[in-house]
């Protein structure tokens, strides 16, 4: 027995069924675009980590090693120098402050982008998970109309050998089950194209769907979505970065501190001259030294350069402003058709309710009739059909609700997923 439990537990595995809220956790760990932008956070974080070492003073050491021939009299042959340099800059008119805002200003951009997207993967996988419930609803009616079209068709051939029906209402009812078999044919490949959708958004096998709906909407707050705040984020980063050019026009201030040791040979022999110190002495050749430096250095004249540079990245400031602007006032349109489109889905999921009621009491009398004869095959197939119809448009407006009211919560600033139960 142990041998046939392993053998039934891929099986088990396979056949699992997950709820919505086990697909959106399983696309935040296993999507790959969603992973891109978690990338793109870390690199905004070490951007920002590169702008605060800015500030720290640079220790820089480097060698060098020339060769004269021939060499001058005060001039060794060979030189070879090392040297170790201390730098700090004292003042720059604020570029570096201004350059680590933009940093932090463009990673907290990327955040509120990994946040959106997650929102907008969250919202296809909601229209994928009931859109398959839909599509299993409406296959579900196919399968009873064929269930019951097959019915009849037996029956009718009974009938048809007795002399009491015609091959005529045989062929008719044939027709329309053939036709129905290939729209539940190519409702199943719709079904099976979302699932693979839905499998490649989220890295699930999906098998089965478990029942989830959202929450109804009562008192839901409004909130600027994460495609703004990316965009204010982005403006901020631009005007800081039109900071940092502009402090190019003010005094530049550092300190340096370079020590150098070198070695000389290959020097010219001379004579040596009482009272005049020979070229070996230090007073002639130094072998080491330091250097400590004060800079100051300020742009006065470049032909307008830095400010059109700046100018340039100002109107890039003022385009994305304008952006923001536009932005905001189609949210807000958004949000406001959102929540009317589920008063509209609630009056249409009412209609449907109703015309499903109707069409399956006309449909029991109709079926009655047609079985003793008081109606042909014309009346039948249309109730039997206008059943099918509303059965699945009942489905479809349940679940095309639930999608309504994710899209609500997304235009309010919300996360779909807090409204899951």
């Amino acid at each position: 027995m142990k041998w046939v439990y392993l053998l039934l537990i891929p099986v088990m595995g396979m056949s699992q069924s997950y709820g919505l809220k086990t697909f959106i956790d399983a696309a935040q760990k296993n999507n790959g675009q969603i992973k891109a932008k978690e990338i793109r956070i870390k690199a905004g974080q070490s951007s920002v980590e590169a702008a605060q070492s800015a500030y720290w003073p640079t220790l820089d050491v480097g060698g060098s090693y020339s060769k004269r021939n021939p060499n001058y009299l005060v001039s060794p042959g060979v030189e070879a120098t090392v040297f170790a340099s201390v730098n700090l800059d004292l003042y720059d008119g604020g570029r570096k402050s201004a350059q680590l805002r933009a940093r932090e200003y463009e990673k907290e951009a990327s955040l509120f982008e990994k946040q959106a997207f997650e929102k907008s993967v969250t919202l296809q996988i909601v229209q994928h998970y009931f859109g398959i419930k839909q599509l299993q609803a409406n296959l579900h009616a196919l399968q009873e109309r064929s269930k019951e079209l097959k019915a009849q068709i037996e029956r009718v051939k009974k009938f048809l050998r007795t002399g009491l029906a015609t091959q005529e209402e045989v062929d008719k009812l044939q027709a329309v089950y053939d036709n129905n078999r290939y729209t539940m044919e190519n409702t199943k490949l719709r079904i099976e194209t979302s699932r693979e959708n839905l499998s490649l958004i989220t890295g699930l096998s999906v098998s089965g769907l478990k029942r989830n709906y959202f929450q109804e909407p009562k008192k839901v707050g409004f909130e600027w979505f994460d495609g703004i705040k990316i965009l204010e984020a982005n403006a901020k980063a631009v005007g800081e970065n039109a900071k940092a050019i502009d402090a190019a026009y003010l005094p530049q201030v550092g300190i340096s501190d370079t020590y150098y040791r070198s070695h000389f040979d290959d020097q010219l022999s001379v004579p040596t001259v009482p009272g005049i110190p020979s070229l070996s002495d230090d007073g002639f050749i130094i072998d080491h030294q330091n250097e400590l430096k004060l800079e100051v250095h300020m742009r006065l004249f470049d032909n307008g350069k830095i400010a059109k540079e700046s100018e340039a990245v100002r109107y890039r400031k003022l385009a994305l402003l304008s952006e923001l602007d536009h932005a905001k006032r189609e949210q807000k349109m958004h949000f406001r058709l959102a929540r009317q489109n589920l008063r509209t889905v609630r009056a249409k999921m009412k209609s449907a309710k109703s015309a499903l009621k109707a069409a399956e009491s006309t449909y029991r009398t109709i079926r009655k009739k047609f079985e003793t004869g008081l109606v042909d095959d014309i009346a039948f197939l249309d109730a039997l059909t206008q059943k099918t119809l509303a059965e699945a448009r009942y489905k479809e407006t349940i679940y095309d609700y639930e999608i309504k009211k994710s899209i609500y919560y997304y235009y309010a600033g919300k996360d779909p997923k807090e409204f899951i139960r």
